[in-house]
């Protein structure tokens, strides 16, 4: 009887939604105007740090006429995110032709090195034939804007401006459609006479931005790649702020330093999270100090905070060095993290790419290789679109879909190539952060093999398998608490050596006996289920999956969500931006 009932809920709820599916596709359907004709580009990219440059050459290379637009495109930018490359994405620049844009600037990197708190190595290398880079920021940004300026014309066309509006229309009952972008740039546009060579030039050199004028571009695309603050990733997508930023990153330069082992990104260990230091060039060296708390004290507290208790916890070689830089509250950067899961687009013709679409913890440096990985999936999935634009209505109409299907196919495929990124940068973080954990994952490393290359192949960006990360994930957990259990590992050893064969059975007989131990093995396996569960739920489950994100239902889900959310939920203060 039971299993009766149980059947017909499942029959009648699959009935129902299968008849909102087909009511929402019917009346998504309904075009209340004819399709848009004489747009100026094929596509617009709005922003050129990053992805943009490595999305317009991925649509150079198919005679795309594309318009880039960033508001500061002559100058070179200075900031601490995106200066750590994986070989994933080396590999997409690779495949575009724009690896010496990294090459050129960076050193390289063979892997990483953990030291825990007793000052033990552990050595976590690449796959042989694997190289990632680390450099300045600006340095990378400024050589990507430079290859598509010099090999990319006339098909991509860049201009320093700033987007103030995307222009939308009403295509369908409650469903919108974006065609195109109102930006302002200098009345009298001057482009430097060496661009993105020597010294920056000042503002007033490259544009002057006293007389401002605002010009329209229209497209059947626009391709966001504005980064993680941007005004508009609130306004046309299915995007969820989280109530506070997560935690901190706080960065200093250190100079004369050296690593622990030069070429390998190095882990250290604070009194309450991890240590992240690599090097930028021969003589300087990046350091970002997590700081768990949604809110920074001031640069004073935050010198004082350095020097006191997280200097201890770096080699001594180093120590000198770093207070000498953290004295000094004019070299302290900081940049805030918060919890933002990949979404999907909400208005037709508009979609984003990088930390516009997703963003991760930056401890794993795995934002760049996503953010390229975006940018050659999308434009994978256009390549099957001959033209993009048409003088004709009913072939334009057409065009429309197909772009629109693309859209959607590359939004829910995304999640192959980022979902590993994304849950092992919140799961290294939260695991280095909690000594149980973090013990177990050092252990589990220690043990070499393929313990170290597998977890290593999925942080570099070149194994996209999560069930190959949901395996190696549980087997460090399982691991530790066998530790546990048998009081083997190094770390959980009540003496110098090793426990032989024999004093690990007569341990693991009396582990149901020792309440603390049985706790503490609990302890763990709870833990670690808490840390990965809610991160692959937000990465996997999405209703977007299976409804159409752009439709009729999903429009008047996404104003009744945003009302709520706003009224209720204090969503205008929310993070990274509000609603």
């Amino acid at each position: 009887m039971e299993a009766a009932i149980i059947g017909s809920v499942v029959f009648l709820a699959v009935t129902v939604t299968f008849l909102f599916v087909l009511f929402d596709h019917a009346v998504s359907g309904v075009r209340l105007k004819e399709a848009r004709l004489n747009y100026d580009y094929d596509v617009i990219i709005v922003g050129g740090s990053i992805a943009g440059p490595v999305m317009a050459k991925a649509l150079a290379d198919q005679n795309r006429r594309v318009l880039l637009l960033e508001r500061s495109l002559f100058t070179k930018p200075n900031r601490i995110v995106g200066e750590l490359l994986q070989p994933g994405g080396m590999d997409v620049l690779r495949k575009l032709g724009m690896d010496e844009c990294a090459k050129s600037v960076g050193m390289p990197c063979h892997g990483y090195v953990v030291l825990d708190e007793r000052g033990d190595e552990i050595r976590l290398p690449y796959a042989a034939g694997l190289q990632g880079f680390s450099f300045h920021f600006g340095d990378l940004v400024n050589n990507l804007r430079k290859y598509v300026w010099q090999n990319c014309q006339p098909a991509v066309t860049m201009l320093e401006a700033t987007v103030t509006e995307v222009l939308v229309e009403r295509v369908a009952p409650c469903v919108n459609r974006a065609y195109g972008v109102v930006y302002t740039t200098a009345a009298e546009y001057n482009v430097p006479e060496s661009p993105f060579t020597g010294a920056p030039p000042s503002r007033t050199d490259s544009t002057s931005m006293s007389e401002e004028v605002q010009k329209t571009a229209t497209a059947p695309l626009i391709i966001m790649c504005d980064g993680g603050s941007s005004k508009f990733k609130a306004m046309y997508q299915h995007y969820d702020p989280a109530a506070n930023y997560h935690s901190h990153f706080v960065g200093l330069i250190i100079r004369n330093a050296r690593l622990p082992q030069e070429g390998y990104g190095t882990v250290f260990f604070g009194k309450k999270g991890p240590i992240l230091s690599y090097r930028l060039d021969s003589n300087e060296l990046r350091v970002l100090v997590d700081y768990n708390k949604p809110a920074l004290p001031s640069l004073v507290e935050q010198s004082r905070w350095l020097s006191e208790e997280i200097a201890p916890c770096l080699p001594s070689n180093m120590r000198e060095d770093f207070i000498k830089a953290a004295q000094s509250t004019q070299n302290i950067r900081s940049m805030p993290i918060a919890f933002y899961p990949a979404t999907f687009p909400s208005i037709r013709g508009y979609v984003g790419i990088g930390d516009h679409a997703n963003q991760r913890h930056p401890l794993t440096g795995g934002g760049m290789t996503c953010a390229f990985s975006d940018a050659f999936l999308l434009a994978e999935k256009l390549l099957e679109i001959k033209e993009m634009r048409s003088s004709d209505v009913v072939e334009m109409a057409d065009i429309e879909d197909s772009i629109q299907n693309a859209i959607v196919s590359y939004a829910r495929g995304r999640v192959v190539h980022s979902s590993s990124i994304n849950i092992l940068s919140w799961a290294l973080y939260a695991v280095f952060g909690t000594r149980l954990l973090r013990n177990a994952c050092l252990e589990y490393f220690a043990r070499g093999g393929e313990c170290v290359s597998a977890p290593m192949a999925l942080l570099a960006g070149v194994d996209h398998s999560p069930q190959r990360l949901l395996w190696h994930y549980t087997r460090v957990m399982f691991n530790g608490a066998l530790n546990l259990a048998t009081l083997s590992g190094p770390r959980n050893c009540r003496g110098k050596d090793t426990p032989s064969f024999g004093r690990r059975c007569i341990n693991a007989a009396t582990f149901f006996v020792s309440p603390f131990r049985v706790l503490e093995a609990l302890y763990l396996l709870i833990a670690a289920a808490c840390v990965a569960v809610p991160v692959a739920y937000s990465e996997f489950v999405s209703i977007w999956r299976l409804i159409n994100p752009t439709g009729f239902l999903s429009s008047i889900y996404k104003t009744v969500r945003v009302a709520v959310c706003r009224s209720l939920l204090n969503g205008r203060k929310r993070k990274p931006i509000g609603l």
